[in-house]
């Protein structure tokens, strides 16, 4: 089993999401995608998410991401209606099986109610109730 370099514990999920190339990055870099394409998400943390995605987008480009509560909701009795909506960065695209990519994003400014969401989901999900110690600092 790997050693989990990140610095932010993730958690698996299968939830359904979906993206476009953010206006920004759209004037410098020209990709030949949908405006708004289905996904699905395949893990999150309160930094980034990755995405199962049908097109191969470059590192450096910026995506606008909405994904639905629904999961979250399941877990956390939410009832979160509107879709969580983020800005992320594309850092990774690693080709998957079936000419499918897996895209690592990191979040660019998510609004502190989404991260608290994601932390809710995170803590919801570990099965150790009590705080893990803390020997890094």
């Amino acid at each position: 089993m790997p050693i989990n370099t990140r610095a932010k514990k993730r958690e698996p999920v299968s939830a359904l999401a979906e993206y476009g190339i953010n206006d920004a990055t759209e004037k410098t870099v020209k990709l030949k995608v949908p405006a708004n394409i289905k996904s699905t998400l395949l893990d999150i943390s309160v930094l980034g998410c990755s995405l199962d995605s049908q097109y191969l987008i470059p590192p450096g480009v910026i995506l606008d991401i909405k994904i639905d509560p629904q999961s979250f909701n399941e877990e956390l009795c939410g009832e979160k209606k509107i879709p969580l909506q983020f800005v992320g960065k594309v850092k990774s695209c690693v080709m998957r099986t079936g000419g499918h990519y897996r895209l690592g994003l990191q979040f660019i400014n998510p609004e502190k109610e989404n991260v608290e969401l994601i932390n809710n989901f995170i803590a919801s999900k570990e099965r150790r109730k009590t705080p893990r110690w803390n020997i890094t600092k």
